[in-house]
């Protein structure tokens, strides 16, 4: 009997501890958003090749941080907002847009109906994001670019929402 409530012990040790290895991203379950694909080279006009400016902005800000492909995923509470292109987002977790070669994420959380942009690493959702200005990294570069393309920006979430 002993022997066995010890074994019971140890396993549940060894789940504590390895939970989150399987827990996965707060985002794993979230609805997979168009916005997908290699991020072109830096000095591609993506224009004539039927990009949009927010397209080429964005190779023009990361391509110095070569971050290889990127996918995105949008919170299905909020989907009926994103796909009508609303302004107006419930606080909480919003979108991300995954960069796994460079093993970063970007966030875009809304508190207050205002969006909290961060960048985490992918392993610990630990954030990395810069202080320097104008960096890739720093979230100010992000709402930058999201407040300046009004077209394909609104409610400070940018991208396509045909899914």
């Amino acid at each position: 009997m002993r022997k066995s409530l010890w074994a019971v012990a140890v396993c549940l040790a060894v789940f504590a501890f390895a939970g989150d290895s399987f827990a996965g991203n707060y985002w794993d379950n979230w609805t997979k958003g168009k916005a997908q694909g290699p991020m072109p080279d830096c000095g591609v006009n993506v224009l004539p090749l039927g990009g949009d400016q927010i397209l080429q902005d964005t190779v023009d800000i990361y391509c110095g941080v070569k971050p290889g492909s990127y996918k995105s995923w949008i919170n299905p509470k909020v989907m009926k907002i994103y796909k009508r292109k609303g302004k107006h987002y419930p606080d909480g977790k919003t979108g991300v847009l995954v960069f796994k070669t460079i093993g970063v994420v970007f966030t875009t959380d809304h508190k207050d109906g205002q969006p909290i942009y961060d960048v985490l690493t992918i392993a610990d959702e630990k954030s990395v994001a810069s202080s320097e200005p104008n960096h890739p990294l720093n979230p100010n570069t992000c709402k930058v670019c999201h407040e300046t393309h009004g077209g394909t920006c609104k409610g400070f979430v940018c991208g396509n929402r045909l899914l």
